[in-house]
């Protein structure tokens, strides 16, 4: 049998955007294309503040309504999946304390969790780039949650590919 491969073992090998995140949604891996296709996607980050709580984040979600419904309503999602701890507790207590946006979403009735989607990311380096995302689980895991990342057309795929030559000619370095 196979040795178990954890999501690290996949990221770099993986040429589009990828992200895993936990079920705080803390990103905790993700490769360099996702890093640069969205600050949001730095290990460390959390995909709910860095929404509610980032005014960076108006220059890189060209459509910040509907990512904000879909952040809250993964939130939602982990709370229904996970038993609400002291972490839980208190990034939902941050949010609704901070975040006016958050904290009438959260009120409002439960929306369905979007599991796939499309999103357009406002790139400084390369401008508007279109892509569409699938979460996937493990079977039978309640692990963390990998994204995965494509263009949507042309024009997408086109910046996706200048955005990786640029990273292939200018490494980011190590932190």
């Amino acid at each position: 049998m196979a040795p178990a491969l954890s999501w690290n073992d996949f990221i770099d090998a993986v040429a589009s955007p990828m992200v895993v995140f936990d079920r705080y949604l803390d990103v905790v891996a993700s490769n360099t294309l996702a890093q640069a296709v969205s600050a949001a996607f730095r290990v460390g980050s959390n995909l709910g503040r860095f929404t509610f709580l980032n005014p960076m984040v108006e220059e890189t979600a060209a459509e910040w309504s509907s990512e904000a419904r879909r952040v809250a309503a993964a939130l939602r999602d982990s709370l229904r999946r996970h038993e609400a701890d002291a972490r839980f507790r208190e990034l939902v207590g941050e949010l609704m304390a901070q975040s006016e946006p958050f904290a009438q979403l959260w009120a409002a009735p439960a929306a369905t969790p979007d599991t796939r989607g499309a999103v357009v990311f406002k790139n400084p380096l390369v401008g508007e780039i279109h892509l569409a995302y699938e979460h996937l689980h493990r079977p039978g895991s309640d692990g963390p949650t990998i994204m995965l990342w494509a263009p949507v057309d042309a024009a997408s795929s086109e910046r996706l590919q200048q955005l990786a030559s640029i990273l292939d000619a200018n490494p980011p370095t190590p932190h």
